[in-house]
């Protein structure tokens, strides 16, 4: 019986959205707006990524991330980053919005994106 019930509680954090796990592309608190995902990009040459923080959230500013790691840093809630150059192939680009702390507020939006 107690199984069933923490089992019930679990299933009810979940609808609610409390569990922990992962959150779907629509609950980011940030878009990309380019690239555009699946876009092709030139390899070797620098580009940009044209970012911006839904109104009205705890968000101080935005990481960017490139295939897992952090090569930027905004301090504003609209904007673009410099995207480095890129080694041809596909690679996975994404912003996070975070507080003053750094600590993650939201999902982080992520595109991928293939350099030629």
């Amino acid at each position: 019986m107690a199984q069933r019930v923490r089992h019930l509680f679990l299933v009810a954090l979940a609808i609610s959205g409390l569990a922990a796990g992962p959150a779907l592309a629509a609950d980011s608190l940030v878009t990309i707006g380019a690239p555009t995902e699946g876009a092709k990009l030139a390899a070797g040459k620098a580009s940009k990524v044209d970012y911006e923080v839904q109104a009205g959230t705890k968000a101080h500013h935005v990481h960017l991330f490139v295939d897992g790691g952090e090569v930027g840093t905004a301090h504003k809630l609209k904007g673009s980053f410099a995207l480095p150059a890129l080694k041809a192939g596909e690679h996975k680009i994404c912003v996070a919005p975070v507080n003053t702390n750094h600590t993650p507020i939201g999902e982080k939006a992520c595109i991928s994106v293939t350099a030629e």
